[in-house]
Parts: structure tokens; C-alpha cells; sequence
């Protein structure tokens, strides 16, 4: 009974929220409803999204708040909906007080409905889950301690494995990572004990035995039992104490989880079972353990999943998807003949809000579209209003802009609302990057495709030439980083020759990506920086030297200290990584200390000594870190390492210029923050490996990674991985990617102790940004114009396959 109470109440919560997108909203929320109950499709780090309703004929509430005596109806509903939320919460914490965590829980359920951004009701949430695992653990540990004469049925284990990983998502939110992670390792040990109990006991083994019998995950076989459903649960509890871990840089056992982490999602993924979505496509091209063939089969088992919404029969053909090597077709934007017809372009996101970083790149792209040869259609996949000036910028330049609600609409109405405008290409700018509505509306085109053909084939060849009408092309880009995995719901996927090399690759890259490519001609990542940040004096670049000395003063930087900085977020870091920076640093610091021995002045501390500028997430991160630095390196270079704050967008840029280079993350680059820090006139120190990335063991990062105990190198074959190679190339500066660990620690070192070769490379750097391919947003866009213009001049379809374009830009 319980179990069946506990799952109706997730169930009732999960639809009164408006399923995807409003957890998507509140990512404290998006924990409760995905992670406790196993489905999250949702990305874990996904920004905050603001969104307003559709001011079309659609949406009766646009017309409601807008006409006569709408405020009014709006102000007496809200506070009928103030009072009904104060009431649900009174109730919440008097069963709290009793100690009734069911009725407490369904009654924060429908407070929730009401106000899902309520930071007390998630603090609630979270008493409520704690009782609920307090009462739960009391009878799992009586049955436990009593060799399992005490009863303890699977239904009572499921709901207190399910209340531990909602909790543990709770305190993830709250970067509190060590209490996360608590909670996981208990639920993946609870459960493994239990069902090992419970499998020695069907084999008629002793149970006395069994009970203090300590079974890992890796140990416990779950294939072909009665027991088998419990392995996808126990595999994504594994993952996300493996993401928490790294979140917060706790690296004890990181090469071993992530070996275990990628075995088990392989198994799930193979060709004989049952796909199991435990690990989000983002964080499969985040994670170092995850290879890119993994990476575009987890794609691709979203793709189906997006067509099975659609009831879709051909699931099976769109999970195994192949690789179909495509023809190429070349294309000059300066050749590009005048269309009888303006191609109507259609970009959908739900990042359309000031808050993320898609809405602030892309402010000032729409603006340079040709508009007597395009028109531009913009929908916000949204539901409340955005009036921050990156919205504002977007709306001032497109021909149409238009909110679509995802609670007021299905995916399939979403698409046919966006048919109607007669779009030529539809860009989707989000793909996998937040919630699955997103791939849900992208399908729905196959859906139509199949009704289309079945009434022409009913209707008879002759109709049916005259019936069918083309819908529009679709395309992936920007929000996805990688494959999305499948060629029948995006024809295209937009990139460039450095993240993705063509066809004839020698190291087998083009090959995991299902869909046609678009190759950019410089860099495919776009952004707006020349026109939003202005050059120095505008406020935001630091004008001069004095200026930088003062806010070197606010951050705790010494004026002359030389700067290594990587304000990217920690879970990028790898422990391989780190342990290099700290080498490399040590060294820098070794040769200051030398070259000032005999200086009388200077500061004991070392404080005019390079640093290490990281990115603080939760305090312990820090800790981890500084611990690291202490055990291998000693104490005296734990002082080397500085930690700054999250901050809002201005002051992040501002601070940038505090640094003198910015180190890359081998495993997944720097996206926009390689653009701020090129822009800010920052050099970059990436790494893009010369033997395709290969995970496989690299000499020369052997050498470099004697210090640890593990022998693991970082492949750079996934795009995300490309990425920071691809920006430093479009700015002209791409002497700073190195093909190993060796030669990128050596670079680290040099831009400290040899001043004449790293003032060359910053001047040079700060002289291409006002001319680099990477930051002339104008020329970029005429160059997608290029590959808009030969996509629709082409008549393709399933059976007739769309090819590679590749713009050129002579």
C-alpha cells in the first residue's frame, strides 16, 4: 500500500506541474520530480529559463491579462492562490509535526502546483524526504541486523532507495555534495545488500549468512533474475554519485566509477536488451568516461524515445540508426543567387531568456540576416515574460516573434503552429539540452510525414502528386554539442572541419553522427561580443592598468602576480587535468622564487607568485582541492590556488581581465566562456590530441601523470572536446592548442617565465579580434545564408539522402 500511495502522489505531482518544461524552470523542482522517480530527461545543470505565454489567438490568457479588467481578475486570483498556498503550507508542516510524511508529501505536492519557485516548499521537500528515509531506514536496519527474520519487502527497499536519491538531488542543488553523496552510496548499498540477500535466498543459500554479507554493485549480477528491473535504478544511482563526485572534485575513486559507469551503460545499450536511459546525452559528452560512440547511442536512444512519443512503430530501426557515408556539396556565400522567394527561417529554443547564455549570444545574429532574401520567424518555447535586453534585441530583429507554451499546447500542436507560418527550415537551438519537449516537437514532423504518405497512398498516385506538401528541413544547432542521433527528426546538424572532420577523416569521427553536416568555414559557435561588449572603456573591458590593479585588489590578486585562470564550471576539471595545472604551476612558481632570491623586498608569502584561479562550487570543492594540493605537492603550494564566487555576467567579464591566460578543460572546452576569454584579449591553452583523441594510454601523459595513481589521458574526439581548438583557429591564435598533456603543461610554464614570447602572443591576439572570422558575426551569418540558400534548393527525403555542405569563404 505504501508504494502505491507514494508512486500515485509522484505521479499527480508529475502532471499538475506541466510535466517537462516547468521543471525545467526550477531546478531544485526538476530534482524532486526527475531524479526520485529514475525519468529525468531533464540536463541536471540546465540554467533557469524565463518564458511568458504566446501573444497569438491561441492563448486566451494573453487576452485576458491585456483587456479590460484583466489586472483585476489577475490580483484576485493571486491572492486566492496566496491563501491557498499558506493554508497547503500550514497543513504540510502539521503532518510534518506528526510525523506523517505521506500526507505531508501529497499536500506539498499540490502546494507545489501552485508555486513551483517556492524556496519553502523545497526546504519542506526536503524535511518530508528526510522523515520519510528516517522511518524507512528503521525498518530496513531491523531487518538487517535480525539476518532478515524481520520482514522487509521490495516495495518498502523501493521507496527508500527512491526517497535517498530524491534527497541526495536536493542537497545536490544546494551544493551540498557530501551530504549527496551520503545519501547515494547508502541507497546503491541498501538495495545491493537486499536484493543479494534476496537471490542467496532463491538459491536456497543460508540467510544468516547472507544478511552480514557486504555485496558491490559490481559484484551483484542481476541478468535474467526475478531482479532484473532493479539494474537500470542501481546503474543511474552509480551515475549520479559519480556526477555529484565530480561536481564537487572528489576524485578518490574517479577513474575506477567512471570505468564502471561506462561498462554498465554499455550493457544497457547493447543490441540484445532493452535501452535504458540512465545518463543524459549532456553528460555524456561532459564525462571523460563516456566515448564518443557511447555518447551518439545515448543520442540515439533519445531519439527514439522522442519518436515513441508519437507512437511511432519503426522504433527498433531508430535505435540502430547507421552511419550512411553522404556525398558533399560546396557553397560560396559571395556566389549565392537572389531567391524569387524569401526562404522563411524558423529558430526555436526555450533559451530565449536574459538568464542563459544562448539568448546572449545570439542577441545580435538575427539582425545581419539578408531580409529581402529571408524571414526570420522566432519562438520561444516559454511561458512567462522576458524583458531583459537580450530578449529585447532578438524581438527588434526577426520579422516574427511568437511564445509557444508548452503547458497549453502538445509537442505535435507546438510543431503544426510553427507549419503554419509556411517555414522553409526550421533551426531547433536546443536539441538535447534541456528538456525532452524539445525532441518531442522535432518528431512530430515524422508523425505528419507517415499521415501524409498513408493519405496519399490511399488517395492514389494521381492525387497524391498534387496533396503532398514538403515540410520544413530541420536543423541542429548551438544548444547540442554532438550528434542527436538520428536523420529522420534533424536533417542537419551545424559545425565545422576541426570539431568534426569530413568524410574522409582518418580517425573515424564523421562516423558517429547520423544526420547531414553543415561545415562552417572558420568556426561554427556563434556569438555577439563585438556589438554587446564594446571594446575598452565601454565598462565592461578594463580600460587600463591602473584599473586592473584595483579590481586585482577586490579579488585578492596581487598586482604583478601572473594569473592562470579556469572560471569554468568544476565538473569539467578532470583530476589528469588538475594535477598538470598544479605541476606546471609549481614550476612557474619555482623559477619566481629564484629570479627573486635575492630581492630584499619581496613578500614572504609569495604572494606576487603565479596563481591557479578557479571557479568555487560549494565549499566542498574547495576543499577537495586544497587537500589534493596538500598531499602531493605540500603545503606551501596550497597558497598557489584562489577561488572565485559565481557572479552575475558583467562582473564574471570584468574579472576575466584580472588573468593573464585561460586553461582550457580538455574534456569538454570552454564554449562561451572561450569566446569571453578571447574577446577580453585572454590567450587559451587548449588541447586537441593528434592521434584523434583516442582514450586509449598516451606516453608522453604517462610521463606527465606519474605523480597519481591513475595512467588515464583525456580523448578529444568528442565535439565538445574540439571546441576550444575550433575558436582559437577562427582567432587566429592557434599555436596555443598543443596535441598532449606534455607540450600543453610546457605552454603553461612558458606563458609565465618567457614574457617576450607570451606578450607576442597576447598582442597578437588582441590585435585579430577586431578582424577575426571568430567574432565577425555579419560574415558569419551570410555564411549560413550560404548553406540555408543549397537546403532548400535540394530536393531530398528519406530515401534520398541530404549531403555534407561545406561553406567556403575565400
Amino acid at each position: 500500500m505504501i508504494v502505491v500511495q507514494t508512486t500515485m502522489i509522484w505521479l499527480a505531482l508529475f502532471r499538475c506541474v506541466g510535466a517537462f518544461i516547468t521543471a525545467a524552470n526550477n531546478p531544485v523542482h526538476a530534482s524532486i520530480l526527475f531524479h526520485c522517480r529514475g525519468s529525468s530527461f531533464l540536463h541536471p545543470s540546465r540554467n533557469h529559463h524565463a518564458s511568458r505565454p504566446s501573444s497569438s489567438s491561441l492563448f486566451a490568457t494573453v487576452t485576458t491579462t491585456r483587456g479590460g479588467g484583466g489586472e483585476d481578475n489577475n490580483a484576485s486570483a493571486e491572492t486566492s492562490n496566496n491563501q491557498k498556498l499558506e493554508s497547503l503550507v500550514d497543513k504540510a508542516q502539521h503532518h510534518l509535526r506528526e510525523k506523517d510524511a505521506d500526507q505531508a508529501f501529497a499536500t506539498l505536492a499540490q502546494a507545489y502546483g501552485i508555486d513551483p519557485t517556492s524556496t519553502t516548499i523545497a526546504a519542506l521537500f526536503e524535511s518530508c524526504l528526510g522523515l520519510k528515509v528516517e522511518l524507512a531506514e528503521e525498518s530496513f536496519y531491523k531487518w538487517k541486523n535480525t539476518a532478515g527474520n524481520a520482514a522487509l519487502s521490495e516495495a518498502e527497499l523501493t521507496n527508500l532507495f527512491q526517497d535517498r536519491i530524491g534527497l541526495s538531488s536536493l542537497f545536490i542543488d544546494k551544493e551540498e555534495y557530501d551530504e549527496a553523496g551520503i545519501q547515494l552510496r547508502k541507497a546503491i548499498e541498501e538495495a545491493s545488500h537486499w536484493l543479494s540477500y534476496s537471490l542467496q535466498l532463491s538459491d536456497n543459500t543460508s540467510s544468516t549468512s547472507s544478511s552480514t554479507t557486504t555485496t558491490t554493485p559490481a559484484q551483484l549480477d542481476l541478468t535474467n533474475t526475478q531482479f532484473a528491473h532493479w539494474q537500470p535504478s542501481i546503474d543511474r544511482a552509480q551515475y549520479l554519485l559519480y556526477r555529484t563526485n565530480a561536481a564537487c572534485c572528489q576524485w578518490d575513486t574517479y577513474f575506477q566509477d567512471g570505468h564502471q559507469l561506462s561498462q554498465s551503460l554499455s550493457h544497457n545499450l547493447s543490441p540484445s536488451g532493452h535501452v535504458q536511459r540512465i545518463l543524459h546525452p549532456f553528460d555524456a559528452l561532459k564525462f571523460p568516461c563516456i566515448s564518443l560512440e557511447l555518447a551518439s547511442k545515448i543520442a540515439q536512444s533519445y531519439a527514439a524515445r522522442a519518436m515513441e512519443s508519437h507512437g511511432l512503430v519503426d522504433v527498433e530501426a531508430a535505435k540502430n540508426e547507421q552511419y550512411q557515408r553522404r556525398p558533399t556539396v560546396t557553397v560560396n556565400r559571395k556566389e549565392l543567387p537572389k531567391q524569387e522567394q524569401k526562404i522563411r527561417i524558423g529558430y526555436i529554443s526555450p533559451d530565449f531568456t536574459s538568464r542563459h547564455p544562448l539568448a546572449f549570444l545570439m542577441q545580435h545574429v538575427f539582425r545581419y540576416h539578408d531580409k529581402s532574401q529571408f524571414s526570420v520567424h522566432i519562438y520561444s518555447l516559454s511561458s512567462k515574460v522576458d524583458d531583459g535586453p537580450e530578449v529585447q534585441a532578438i524581438q527588434e530583429s526577426c520579422d516574427q516573434f511568437t511564445y509557444l507554451s508548452p503547458s497549453a499546447m502538445s509537442p505535435m500542436e507546438l510543431y503544426q503552429r510553427m507549419v503554419q507560418d509556411e517555414l522553409d527550415i526550421i533551426v531547433d537551438l536546443c536539441g538535447y539540452a534541456g528538456t525532452s519537449i524539445m525532441a518531442e516537437i522535432m518528431a512530430s514532423r515524422c508523425l505528419l510525414q507517415q499521415s501524409m504518405k498513408d493519405n496519399n497512398s490511399s488517395a492514389g498516385d494521381n492525387e497524391a502528386d498534387g496533396s503532398t506538401r514538403r515540410l520544413p528541413i530541420h536543423v541542429s544547432y548551438m544548444g547540442f554539442p554532438g550528434s542527436v542521433g538520428s536523420s529522420r527528426i534533424w536533417d542537419y546538424s551545424i559545425f565545422d572541419q576541426i570539431v568534426i572532420p569530413p568524410n574522409n577523416d582518418e580517425y573515424g569521427i564523421r562516423e558517429h553522427y547520423n544526420e547531414a553536416l553543415v561545415y562552417m568555414p572558420h568556426c561554427y559557435f556563434v556569438n555577439s561580443h563585438k556589438t554587446v561588449l564594446g571594446r575598452e572603456g565601454d565598462g565592461i573591458i578594463l580600460a587600463n592598468e591602473e584599473e586592473r590593479i584595483q579590481l586585482r585588489s577586490k579579488y585578492g590578486i596581487h598586482p604583478t602576480a601572473f594569473v592562470y585562470c579556469c572560471h569554468s564550471r568544476p565538473d569539467k576539471i578532470d583530476p589528469s587535468t588538475f594535477r598538470t595545472w598544479i605541476r606546471a604551476l609549481s614550476t612557474a612558481r619555482s623559477e619566481y622564487f629564484a629570479k627573486h632570491s635575492d630581492e630584499q623586498d619581496m613578500d614572504s608569502s609569495g604572494s606576487g607568485a603565479p596563481i591557479l584561479w578557479l571557479l568555487r562550487s560549494g565549499k566542498e570543492m574547495e576543499q577537495n582541492l586544497r587537500q589534493l594540493v596538500r598531499k602531493e605537492f605540500g603545503e606551501r603550494m596550497e597558497d598557489a590556488l584562489l577561488f572565485a564566487d559565481v557572479s552575475e555576467r558583467n562582473e564574471h567579464l570584468r574579472r576575466l581581465g584580472c588573468a593573464d591566460v585561460f586553461l582550457d578543460t580538455p574534456a569538454y572546452n570552454a564554449h562561451t566562456l572561450g569566446c569571453d576569454a578571447l574577446y577580453l584579449g585572454l590567450p587559451m591553452i587548449s588541447l586537441l590530441r593528434d592521434d584523434s583523441g583516442d582514450s586509449s594510454t598516451n606516453a608522453s601523459d604517462n610521463q606527465a601523470n606519474s605523480v597519481c595513481d591513475d595512467q588515464s589521458t583525456i580523448a578529444t574526439d568528442k565535439l565538445a572536446s574540439r571546441v576550444g581548438a575550433s575558436l582559437l583557429r577562427a582567432a587566429e591564435v592557434d599555436d596555443l592548442v598543443y596535441p598532449n598533456m606534455s607540450d600543453y603543461e610546457d605552454a603553461m610554464v612558458k606563458c609565465a617565465i618567457n614574457t617576450k614570447w607570451f606578450e607576442s602572443i597576447r598582442k597578437r591576439l588582441r590585435l585579430s579580434v577586431p578582424v577575426s572570422p571568430l567574432f565577425d558575426t555579419e560574415r558569419w551569418v551570410r555564411n549560413l545564408e550560404a548553406s540555408f540558400v543549397q537546403m532548400k534548393s535540394m530536393n531530398c527525403d528519406q530515401t534520398n539522402a541530404f549531403p555534407d555542405i561545406i561553406v567556403t569563404d575565400p
